[in-house]
């Protein structure tokens, strides 16, 4: 959306945005009503459940220990009756119709204990509907249920034990909860199993949930509510005047958008027309990205052949306006001139002398107190030799697979157009086969993720390791370095240029 279209909406939708603003602080009211109440209503709720809880914890425990004393009682029955089994039945049916909290019981022997019955015996009684005065059902269990766990757990492992919740379909047909223990002989040897059936839901019962609190939350929203919609009329009313001052801020962004847009255009064009062409004829692989931010900087590069040399710059103007846009224009013009003046007097011109008399000039017509930051190199594409003067630039890294990635070591010079008569300092250092000059500006490793994490000189040398140590050309060198700081800022704002080049002798 344009800054026209963003006036005429704002124009459009006035009376629709005080709403939103207003709704959002009655909402935030409301929030907080509903916060009073609800934790008063939780805090009784809480008490009520406590004591609740601790009721239907003594109920439950009265239901366990009812069952386990009948199962403990009635085991007397189940020794005395071993050698009788068909009493088993009447065992478990009193079982079931004497103990309102069982459901059904069951008397598991052993597989194979009596020879004359079958290899399983089990008899079980049950009364689904718990009436007292309905006579249990008694038969034998007709599945194996020495593969149940009621039985297993119990019979294995000789301990009394309740069994998880199950549906019981093959005996009774019931969901229930299993008390089971186990059967000894005369000689202490687990024989079988007696159980105790507890319905499932008499200790989980259902319980019912008041919606009384809730109630009243929504009653007291309601009237802030109402409330909240009369003071929307009110302030729709009384704020009408105020938009004109919206449409004055509208005209002032729309204003600065045509001067960034001016900037970004100037910045743009004093970028370098280098043919490729040019750059085969002389053996020289070099690559360049530039990344802009939606408020343009001042970040400039250049570069030239000079007979067998290469001469290059790259440079920042602090700021983020035309004003900058301006005197990143200059700076980049001046360098050209500079440059090529001691080209033509030179065979070797001196990167010191470029910044020097780029510096002077700079400051004879800096009547703003501008300055920037700069760095300058001559490289012979001959012998690789290079020499440089760094101006408060990054230092440029030099790639190659024997060494990795090194910072190039430079002298801090201060930015020109501070000082007139400052005496800049060169180096100068000879390149090994196979290098890759790696020059960048801030931008690089002062981005920033949504945490506003920079992205740190560190994490830039390991990515630029990891290209040298496989002697990457130029472009996948920019690709790949472009490729993990997107993924660093992931979805934060681009907050300033990222600048890069990257130089090869072939």
């Amino acid at each position: 959306m344009n800054h026209l279209s963003i006036k005429k909406f704002i124009q459009k939708s006035r009376t629709g945005i005080i709403v939103i603003v207003v709704a959002a602080a009655l909402a935030q009211v409301l929030n907080i009503g509903q916060y009073i109440y609800t934790r008063y209503a939780v805090k009784k709720h809480a008490m009520q459940q406590a004591y609740d809880d601790q009721k239907e914890i003594q109920r439950v425990l009265g239901i366990k220990t009812r069952v386990e004393t009948a199962v403990e009682n009635a085991m007397g029955d189940v020794l005395i009756s071993l050698q009788e089994p068909e009493k088993f039945y009447g065992i478990v049916s009193r079982m079931v119709s004497r103990n309102p909290d069982i459901v059904a019981s069951t008397i598991a022997m052993r597989p194979g204990y009596y020879p004359q019955k079958d290899s399983l015996y089990a008899p079980i009684a049950f009364n689904r509907s718990k009436k007292a005065d309905i006579q249990p059902t008694t038969k034998l269990l007709a599945y194996d249920y020495t593969q149940q766990d009621w039985f297993k757990e119990s019979f294995n492992n000789d301990t009394a034990r309740w069994s998880e919740v199950y549906t019981d379909t093959e005996g009774s047909g019931m969901s229930v909860f299993t008390y089971s223990k186990p059967i000894h002989n005369s000689q202490g040897k687990v024989i079988g199993v007696l159980t105790g059936d507890v319905f499932f839901k008499d200790l989980s019962p259902e319980k019912e949930v008041s919606y009384s609190a809730i109630d009243t939350v929504n009653v007291i929203g309601f009237l802030i509510q109402l409330i909240g919609l009369l003071l929307i009329v009110w302030i729709v009313w009384r704020y009408a005047k105020k938009f004109r001052e919206v449409n004055r801020l509208v005209m002032e962004q729309e204003l600065m958008s045509k001067e960034l847009q001016i900037a970004s255009d100037i910045q743009t064009a004093m970028l370098p027309t280098t043919s490729n062409e040019e750059n085969t004829q002389h053996h020289v692989q070099i690559e360049k990205l530039l990344l802009s931010a939606p408020d343009v900087g001042a970040d400039f590069y250049d570069y030239f052949y000079s007979g067998h040399n290469i001469i290059l710059c790259i440079g920042d103007v602090p700021g983020s306006n035309v004003m900058a846009s301006l005197m990143m224009s200059i700076t980049r013009s001046v360098f050209r001139t500079a440059a090529t003046i001691l080209c033509e007097k030179s065979e070797k011109p001196s990167p010191a002398e470029i910044v020097s008399e780029m510096n002077h000039s700079i400051c004879a017509i800096n009547h703003n107190q501008m300055f920037s930051t700069l760095f300058v190199g001559v490289l012979n594409l001959d012998n690789a030799c290079f020499t440089y003067c760094n101006a408060g630039n990054p230092s440029p890294v030099v790639l190659d697979a024997s060494n990795g990635a090194k910072l190039l070591d430079t002298i801090p010079n201060i930015p020109i157009g501070v000082m007139d008569d400052y005496e800049y300092e060169e180096q100068q250092i000879t390149l090994t086969d196979k290098f890759t000059l790696f020059l960048y500006n801030d931008g690089v490793y002062e981005t920033e993720n949504i945490h506003h994490e920079a992205f740190g000189q560190k994490r830039m040398l390991t990515r630029l390791n990891s290209s040298a140590r496989m002697s990457e050309e130029p472009k996948k060198v920019l690709a790949k370095m472009r490729e993990v700081l997107e993924s660093h800022r992931g979805t934060a704002p681009q907050s300033d240029d990222v600048m890069m080049l990257a130089l090869r002798i072939d």
